[in-house]
C-alpha cells in the first residue's frame, strides 16, 4: 500500500495561500522540480499512447537531472503508472465528469499532480497544483487551466485515498479500481486466489521493488561485490532467494566502478533463480534458445563458468543488446540469430532453456505500463507462440536432458495449459522433472506440482513460473 501521510493540513493551507498566483504567469519562475513534473507527464503520456516500454521514453529524459530530481522523476512516472486507474477514479469524481469529457492533453498533468497529492509526503501541495495549472495554460487555454486548478484543489482538500472510497458492488471491479488493475486481471485472480489472495497480489504489484544484482562466482561472488559496493557508499544485502543475488537498499550501482568493470548485472533475484532449476553442472551443454537480453544465461554462467553455453534469439536487435551486455561483462559467448520454433542445430543439448513470450503479469511492479495493455486475445496469441517454440526446440534435448520453460507470468494459460498441450503431443518422450528431489530451501518452497515451480510477486522480487521437463528417451 502507498505510504500514508501523517498530516496534509499544512500542505493544503500552503496550496490555498498560493492559489491566487496561478493567473500571473509572467512572474512564475520554474524550478528544477517543476521541470521534473513536466518531464514525468510527458513520459507517462507517451508510454500510454504507445506499445513501447516506459524505459523507451524515460531513459532519454533521465540524463537531464541530478540524483535528487531523478529520484522524483522515477517516483512520479512509475507511481502514476502503477496507480493510474485509482488516480483516474479520484480525478473524475473531483471533476464530476468522466475522463472522456476532459481534454486529453490535461490527463497526464492531472494524473501526475493527483499522484503527488494522494501518495507523496514531501511534495508541497501548492507545487503540485501550480505546475499542473501551468502545464494546462501551455497545452490548452485559460479555461482548462482554471478547471485543472479547481479539480486539484478539491483533491488537495481530501488528500488521502480513504477520502475517496471505492463503492462499487461488483467485487472484481471494486478490487480493480481500488488497487488499480484492469478488470481482466481482477476477474482472473479473484477466481484463482480468492478475494484476499487477489488483493495481496495487487497490493504487491503496486509496491516499489528494490534493484537487485547478480554477482559472478569466478569474480569473487556476492561477498566481494558487496564489500566493494558498500565502500562506494551503497547499502546492499544478500538476496533472500538467489544464491548470487544482492538487494540494493540505498544508492545507485550503475554509477559504480563495480558496474562499469562488469562485475555485476542488474537482474531480479527470482529471475536469477529460475535459471538454476536445477543448478547446472560443469561441462553441461546448454542452449538458451530465446536468450536476449541474456539474464538466464548470465545466471547460469555466474553460478558455473564451466557450463558450455550457446545463446540464440530470433531478433537481431535484441541480440545486439545482449552483445552489449556481454561486452560490458567481458564475456565471450557464442551468439546466433535463430528461431526456437525451427532451430538450425542438429547436435543435442543437455539442457534447452526457453524464456517464453508472455504477458509479464509477474513483473508489473517494474513494468506497470503492461497492466494497461493486457487483453485476453493477446494472452491467447502468446500462448500459441509458446507451444510452437516448445515443440520446435524439444528435439534438441538429449536423452536424460532437460527442457526448461520459463515465463515472468503467473497466468495458467501461459504456463500450465501450454505445457500440458506440449506433453499431450510429445508426452511419449518427456515427463515432469522431480524438482522437489533436486532443490533445497529456499528454492524448494516454489515447487507447487511435479516439474512446476512458481513464485508470486512479493517481498523484494518479481513473480516467475518455471516448468522443468525431463527427456527420458
Amino acid at each position: 500500500m502507498a505510504k500514508r501521510k501523517t498530516s496534509g493540513a499544512g500542505r493544503r493551507r500552503a496550496g490555498n495561500r498560493r492559489s491566487g498566483g496561478h493567473q500571473r504567469r509572467a512572474t512564475v519562475r520554474r524550478s528544477p522540480q517543476d521541470n521534473v513534473r513536466v518531464s514525468a507527464a510527458w513520459v507517462v503520456e507517451r508510454t500510454l499512447d504507445s506499445r513501447a516500454p516506459v524505459e523507451t521514453f524515460l531513459a532519454p529524459v533521465m540524463v537531464r537531472f541530478d540524483e535528487r530530481d531523478l529520484a522524483l522523476l522515477q517516483e512520479l512516472v512509475y507511481g502514476t503508472l502503477r496507480w493510474l486507474r485509482r488516480l483516474d477514479d479520484v480525478i473524475t469524481r473531483a471533476a464530476s465528469r468522466g475522463l472522456d469529457a476532459i481534454e486529453k492533453p490535461l490527463w497526464a498533468p492531472l494524473r501526475i499532480a493527483a499522484y503527488q497529492l494522494l501518495f507523496l509526503d514531501r511534495v508541497p501541495a501548492h507545487a503540485a497544483v501550480h505546475e499542473a495549472v501551468e502545464q494546462a495554460h501551455q497545452l490548452t487555454h485559460r479555461g482548462a487551466a482554471s478547471f485543472v486548478n479547481a479539480v486539484l484543489r478539491r483533491i488537495a482538500r481530501a488528500s488521502r485515498l480513504e477520502d475517496w472510497p471505492v463503492e462499487i458492488k461488483d467485487p472484481a471491479r471494486r478490487l480493480a479500481v481500488e488497487w488499480s488493475h484492469p478488470d481482466l486481471l481482477a476477474q482472473r485472480w479473484l477466481q484463482r486466489f480468492g478475494e484476499s489472495g487477489a488483493r495481496d497480489l495487487m497490493r504487491n504489484n503496486n509496491r516499489h521493488r528494490p534493484l537487485q544484482l547478480l554477482a559472478f562466482r569466478h569474480r569473487g561472488g556476492r561477498e566481494v561485490v558487496a564489500e566493494e559496493l558498500i565502500e562506494a557508499g551503497l547499502d546492499v544485502e544478500p538476496s533472500q532467494w538467489a544464491p548470487l543475488g544482492l538487494t540494493v537498499r540505498r544508492g545507485n550501482p550503475l554509477t559504480t566502478e563495480c558496474f562499469r568493470h562488469g562485475r555485476i548485472y542488474i537482474q531480479d533475484e527470482i529471475s536469477q533463480l529460475s535459471a538454476l532449476l536445477p543448478p547446472p553442472r560443469a561441462g553441461e551443454r546448454v542452449l538458451d534458445a530465446a536468450a536476449a537480453p541474456g539474464g538466464k544465461s548470465l545466471a547460469l554462467y555466474a553460478w558455473e563458468p564451466e557450463v558450455q553455453l550457446t545463446l540464440a534469439d530470433l531478433s537481431a536487435s535484441r541480440l545486439g543488446r545482449l552483445r552489449e551486455n556481454l561486452q560490458r561483462l567481458d564475456l565471450d559467448l557464442p551468439l546466433t540469430v535463430a528461431d526456437a520454433g525451427a532451430p538450425p542445430w542438429a547436435a543435442p543439448f543437455d539442457r534447452v532453456i526457453l524464456d517464453l513470450p508472455c504477458s509479464g503479469t509477474g513483473t508489473l511492479r517494474k513494468n506497470p505500463e503492461l497492466k494497461w495493455r493486457l487483453s485476453g486475445s493477446e494472452i491467447g496469441r502468446m500462448s500459441s507462440t509458446s507451444r510452437r517454440l516448445l515443440k520446435g526446440s524439444a528435439p534438441l534435448v538429449a536423452p536424460g536432458g532437460l527442457l526448461v520453460a520459463i515465463t515472468c507470468s503467473v497466468e495458467v494459460e501461459e504456463n500450465e495449459e501450454v505445457v500440458n498441450a506440449f506433453l499431450a503431443d510429445l508426452g511419449k518422450d518427456f515427463r515432469p522433472a522431480p524438482l522437489a528431489d533436486w532443490l533445497a530451501p529456499p528454492a524448494a518452497r516454489g515447487v507447487v506440482a511435479p516439474g512446476l515451480w512458481r513464485v508470486l510477486p512479493e517481498d523484494d522480487h518479481d513473480g516467475f513460473t518455471v516448468h522443468v521437463m525431463e527427456r527420458f528417451r
